[in-house]
C-alpha cells in the first residue's frame, strides 16, 4: 500500500466515523461506504462547493492533499458544467452535474430500507457512485440506473466498471424508468423533482417504496425527501 492509499484510507474513516456520529450513516452501511468510497467515482477536476460563500472552487487530482481534502469531505462536489460546454478550471454557469454530499447520500441509502434479493431503479446515475454502493449491498443483477445525458453515463459506467461493480446502467430519460426491468422493489430518485413520474409508480412492485427529494413548484428548493408507497 503506498503513502497515498493511507491517508485516503485515514480519510475515509474519519468521514465513516463523522457520518456515523451524525446519524447520517445506518451501521449496516458502514462495510459498503468504506469498501466503496466517492473518490473512486470523481473524475480528474472537480469544484467543491464552498457552504459558507456559496461559491465552488476548482480542485484537480494532481494537487493530492487539496484533492483529496474535496473527496473526503462532506461537501457537495460539481463534475460537469453547462451540459458539457464548459471548458477551463473557472465554475461554469449551471452546474449540470455533481456528486451530492456524503451525509445526503447515506442518510437516503438508509431511508431506502433496502434488504437482500431487493431491485432497485436508479433515476439520474450521475458519477455513478450511489449506483455503485446500491450494487455492493445488494449484488449482480439488482441495480439498474437512469442517467439521461450521453456522457456523464459513459463516465459513470466507466467508474462502476474500474470499481468492479456490476450494474445496468442505462442511457435514457428517467422519467420514464426502465420498464424491461420491472418490477422493483425500491426506486430511488437523486435529483430534486416538482411531481413524482406516473411511470415510477407503475414499475414499483406493491408494497415497495419511491424515495425522492421534492419540493414545489414555487421555489428553486427542495423541501425534503418524499416517500411514496
Amino acid at each position: 500500500m503506498t503513502l497515498a492509499d493511507e491517508r485516503d484510507d485515514r480519510a475515509g474513516e474519519e468521514l465513516a466515523r463523522y457520518l456515523l456520529d451524525t446519524g447520517a450513516l445506518a451501521a449496516d452501511w458502514v462495510g459498503t461506504f468504506r469498501a466503496v468510497p466517492r473518490s473512486l467515482f470523481l473524475p480528474e477536476l472537480v469544484w467543491a462547493y464552498d457552504m459558507g460563500t456559496g461559491r465552488s472552487e476548482p480542485v484537480h487530482r494532481a494537487d493530492a492533499d487539496a484533492w483529496r481534502g474535496a473527496a473526503f469531505a462532506d461537501v457537495p462536489l460539481v463534475t460537469q458544467w453547462d451540459d458539457g460546454r464548459h471548458t477551463g478550471t473557472a465554475p461554469g454557469t449551471v452546474p449540470t452535474s455533481s456528486a451530492s454530499m456524503p451525509s445526503v447520500v447515506t442518510a437516503m441509502l438508509g431511508e431506502l430500507d433496502v434488504r437482500e434479493d431487493m431491485r432497485v431503479l436508479e433515476i439520474g446515475t450521475g458519477t455513478g457512485w450511489n449506483a455503485g454502493l446500491l450494487a455492493h449491498r445488494l449484488g449482480p443483477g439488482q441495480v439498474v440506473s437512469v442517467e439521461i445525458d450521453g456522457a456523464v453515463a459513459v463516465r459513470a459506467r466507466a467508474a462502476l466498471t474500474r470499481a468492479g461493480l456490476a450494474g445496468e446502467l442505462v442511457h435514457g430519460d428517467g422519467q420514464d424508468g426502465w420498464a424491461a426491468g420491472a418490477p422493483y422493489d425500491r426506486v430511488i430518485v437523486t435529483a430534486g423533482v416538482r411531481e413524482v413520474s406516473p411511470h415510477w409508480l407503475a414499475q414499483t412492485r406493491p408494497g415497495g417504496l419511491v424515495l425522492a427529494p421534492f419540493g414545489t413548484h414555487y421555489g428553486g428548493r427542495d423541501g425534503g425527501v418524499g416517500r411514496a408507497l
